[in-house]
C-alpha cells in the first residue's frame, strides 16, 4: 500500500518575500539540500535507509571538497558560514521529517518521493509563522 501525504497548502503569499532578507539564502539552501537529497536517493543508493544519511550526503556535496568531515568540513567549521550551513541542514531535516517514514523504506524511489515532498513543503513557507489568518 502506497503512503500518501496531504499536498502542501498553497501559500497565501510568496514565502521568500515574507522572510527577512538575511534568511532568504539560508531558506533557499535548505530547500536545495532537501531536493539534492531526493536526487541522491533516486539515483545512487547510500547503504542506509535513514533519510538523514541522504540529507548529510547532499550537504557534504554542497559544502565542497572537505564535505562534512575534516577540520574544514561543515560539521566542524565554527565560523559564521559553518553555523549557518548547519542551520540550513537542520531546517531541511525538520521540513522532511514530516514526510519521512523513519527507517521503514523498501525502495529508494519512495524515499526520494518523500524527500521531494518535504522540499516542496519547505518551499511553500509552511514552517513560517502565519500572521493574521
Amino acid at each position: 500500500m502506497r503512503r500518501t501525504h496531504p499536498p502542501p497548502a498553497p501559500p497565501s503569499r510568496a514565502p521568500m518575500a515574507t522572510l527577512p532578507a538575511q534568511l532568504q539564502p539560508l531558506w533557499a539552501l535548505a530547500v536545495a539540500i532537501a531536493e539534492s537529497a531526493a536526487e541522491i536517493a533516486a539515483t545512487r543508493p547510500i547503504p542506509s535507509w535513514r533519510a538523514s544519511a541522504y540529507l548529510y550526503a547532499a550537504a557534504d556535496q554542497a559544502w565542497g571538497a572537505d564535505g562534512g568531515g575534516g577540520e574544514a568540513g561543515w560539521r566542524a567549521d565554527r565560523s559564521g558560514s559553518g553555523g549557518e550551513f548547519r542551520f540550513a541542514v537542520l531546517l531541511a531535516e525538520a521540513a522532511t521529517a514530516r514526510f519521512v517514514a523513519g527507517d521503514g523504506y523498501l525502495s529508494n524511489r519512495q524515499l526520494a518521493t518523500d524527500l521531494r515532498s518535504g522540499a516542496a513543503w519547505l518551499a511553500t513557507g509552511a514552517l513560517l509563522p502565519q500572521r493574521g489568518a
